[in-house]
């Protein structure tokens, strides 16, 4: 099932606007005529159905004309914009989106740029029981085996450089920078936090529901990576695990949170989350600009398919911090876990 929904996502892309294109503004007719045909074999074998099929029809006719004729070149621009209009049909949550061809490349340099500079993913919060270890996953950008090998290797060796987070009782993961990406880096980096009764799922557009988590799957690729070294979540494999949810915790972010709802003990603590709570596959287009898919939408069990934001079990206070709902998510984990302890002389 791993390789199903990895096949669908290897390559998922930040939700971010849209830029202007910085192509030629013309492309030969026929390379445009390969580029519609290619979207719309897509959209109809394998994306989320639209709205409204009459919305669509129309959108459909306007694409295809703006192919149809004698005339050599075919105005680029007119074209992306007719697909981002297709792809606005569909019941994606506005999640479906085309990128021109050096978006991708600008989105995956400042991924790498900002992960470079950021703050190590493992901390210690101290509550009135004992430290707990916040873990902040940051978001990867692209697609690849090589680039998700590249982000698991880095989770265990930012834990070996920080031998201090063993001293934690209870675990919280702070989704707070999950704005989008790719999510199987963390997906499998957490492999330890998920039961083989996870009850996450992804779900097609005919209704069939495919499991998000394989357990033994999701081991076998970190292990790859791992060196021999155990994996730092694997105290916390069991207990009350905390989860921490933002506003921005979108796309990418929302598939993990899915993921982590699939375990009963799991408490989410912040604000409802973006709700893009779709999983979308990419595809390149022959004139170098990417599509990008809604295909699978998420449900716990069989439970309702999620639409728009998903709520916290536990709201943040209006004009709450970011540190203030993790230092609540810290002491609700630390209160239900058996092994934080209270300091001497603490009521």
């Amino acid at each position: 099932m791993i390789r199903t929904l990895l096949a669908a996502a290897l390559a998922a892309i930040l939700p971010t606007p849209v830029l202007p294109s910085t192509a030629a503004d013309a492309m030969p007719r026929p390379l445009a005529r390969e580029v519609v045909g290619k979207t719309i074999e897509l959209v109809e074998s394998k994306g989320v159905y639209p709205r409204s099929r009459a919305d669509y029809a129309q959108a459909r006719t306007a694409l295809l004309a703006l192919v149809d004729g004698d005339a050599v070149q075919a105005d680029r621009e007119a074209v992306h914009e007719g697909i981002r209009r297709l792809l606005a049909t569909l019941d994606a949550d506005g999640h479906s989106m085309l990128f021109a061809p050096v978006q991708y490349q600008q989105m995956q340099s400042a991924n790498v740029a900002r992960n470079m500079t950021r703050q190590s993913a493992f901390r210690l919060v101290q509550t009135s029981r004992g430290k707990v270890l916040r873990w902040t996953p940051p978001p990867n950008v692209g697609g690849g085996q090589q680039m998700i090998d590249a982000n698991v290797k880095r989770f265990y060796d930012e834990a070996e450089a920080h031998p201090e987070i063993r001293q934690a009782c209870a675990l919280v993961v702070d989704l707070g920078e999950q704005n989008g990406g790719n999510a199987w880096p963390p997906l499998i980096a957490m492999y330890a936090l998920f039961g083989t009764a996870n009850k996450a799922n992804a779900v097609d557009r005919d209704g069939k529901r495919i499991p998000v988590v394989d357990r033994a799957g999701l081991e076998r690729m970190a292990r790859a990576n791992a060196g021999g070294r155990a994996n730092p979540l694997a105290p916390y494999a069991d207990g009350p695990l905390a989860v921490v949810v933002g506003s921005d915790t979108s796309s990418a972010g929302e598939m993990l949170l899915v993921a982590l709802l699939g375990e009963q003990r799991v408490h989410t603590f912040g604000q409802t989350s973006d709700g893009r709570s779709t999983l979308n596959g990419t595809y390149p287009l022959a004139d170098g600009s990417s599509l990008v898919l809604t295909e699978l939408r998420f449900a716990v069990g069989d439970g309702p398919v999620y639409r728009g934001g998903i709520p916290a079990m536990h709201p943040s206070a209006k004009g709450e911090s970011a540190d203030a709902t993790v230092r609540s998510a810290a002491e609700w984990a630390a209160a239900h876990s058996p092994r934080c302890v209270p300091a001497p002389g603490a009521t």
